[in-house]
């Protein structure tokens, strides 16, 4: 057995500080760079709700513990992960599942000032802003990290920066880059039985901004606050790795990981979003789901929603993803993505690809969400 381990460093600290956005940003750099890295959003590996309480760390700890093997197997040399945390108590719930990883823990900070700005800015729950503020209070008196980095007043490049240079220059000196070790394979979830129960998968799918992420979750949101306990992943967001080529197997193992952990706490069903240019390419992740029952819905929306959508998400509006390589650009480039996004609508469409298509031109997600579900038959159409 191999006692090398892959470094893995922590940004933490408390809603709206920007975890996601420095860790994405580090990610990008050390990749740029020609460091094989991952990055993982501890909040992607823990949409299962209804969660019994106190269960969250539990989920994204054996959900990365089940990942980690398959980031090993593409190479990869360190990993940067997202998510908030309170206690060491908390953060031994991962150190212990994970042992082939070195873990640096990084606080982010900054005064209640700007982190109340941060927080009203995303748009995203301003109810929830007194909320954050005292979790920030709290966490002034938390000891569980290694660093603490103040990002207040400079760039996500810079506090990325600031976080490498006062977290020892991390990575460090890496060692050779080995095959998957046994370690990794120790590691691996038992394989989903094709025999068990078969459970209903929903698979949303359609070009560049037509919404199948906001409607996807969506879709989620509607079922959990039902009582049934579902889950979401956005297959984006779970194979973070680079310089990788963009297929598709790394994030169809990485799905069957996650799912495998969300069905041991219970899911019922599961909402997925994620590019396919093909009904094959679905039908390939489905394999990878022994016993899924799944129901493929291709979303569709005409040139100029498309055009409205990715000049939307370029300023910053729209679900605050991770990487979103919209945010932020020219008129000029997104003017060029809305084009080829138009594209891929018109040929999705001539390929007839999903089960189900359905237009999302002039209607809220919710309504789009709903209409989905009836014209899937009542999805998840449980029994029992």
């Amino acid at each position: 057995m191999s006692d090398v381990r892959v470094p893995l460093l922590w940004l933490s600290g408390p809603t709206g500080v920007g975890k996601s956005s420095a860790g994405w940003e580090l990610f990008a750099q050390l990749s740029r760079s020609g460091v094989k890295t991952a990055f993982v959003d501890a909040d992607q590996i823990s949409l299962c709700y209804p969660m019994p309480e106190g269960t969250t760390h539990h989920v994204r700890a054996k959900n990365l513990a089940a990942m980690l093997p398959n980031f090993l197997a593409e190479g990869v040399r360190c990993l940067v992960l997202a998510g908030f945390v309170h206690t060491a108590e908390e953060v031994r719930t991962y150190t212990d599942l994970l042992p082939e990883a070195a873990f640096t823990l990084c606080r982010l900070r900054v005064d209640s000032a700007e982190l109340k700005e941060r927080f009203l800015g995303r748009g995203w729950r301003p109810d929830l802003v007194e909320d954050a503020l005292a979790e920030a209070a709290a966490l002034e008196r938390s000891d569980y990290a290694d660093v603490c980095v103040d990002t207040g007043g400079v760039t996500v490049s810079e506090a990325a920066r600031l976080v490498r240079e006062r977290s020892g220059g991390w990575p460090g000196v890496l060692p050779a880059a080995t095959p998957e070790s046994s370690v990794a394979l120790r590691s691996r979830p038992p394989a989903l039985r094709g025999d068990a129960a078969p459970f209903p998968v929903l698979w949303l799918c359609g070009a560049t901004a037509v919404g199948k992420s906001t409607v996807g979750y969506e879709i989620f949101r509607q079922i959990h606050e039902t009582g049934v306990r579902a889950a979401y992943a956005d297959v984006q967001q779970i194979g973070a790795l680079r310089p990788h080529m963009d297929g598709h197997d790394l994030k169809a193992r990485n799905l069957a990981a996650v799912w495998s952990g969300y069905r041991a706490m219970g899911a019922r069903c599961l909402v997925v979003s994620g590019e396919a240019d093909s009904d094959d390419v679905v039908r390939g992740y489905g394999q990878s789901l022994p016993g899924a029952a799944l129901t493929v819905c291709r979303l569709h929306a005409g040139p100029a929603t498309l055009a409205g959508r990715v000049a939307q998400r370029g300023r910053g509006g729209g679900p605050a993803i991770p990487g979103d390589e919209l945010r932020g650009l020219g008129s000029d480039s997104l003017h060029r993505i809305a084009e080829r996004a138009a594209r891929e609508a018109e040929l999705l469409d001539r390929a007839g690809a999903g089960q189900l298509r359905v237009e999302t031109d002039g209607r809220p997600a919710g309504e789009v969400a709903t209409d989905v579900r009836v014209r899937s038959g009542g999805w998840p159409f449980l029994s029992g």
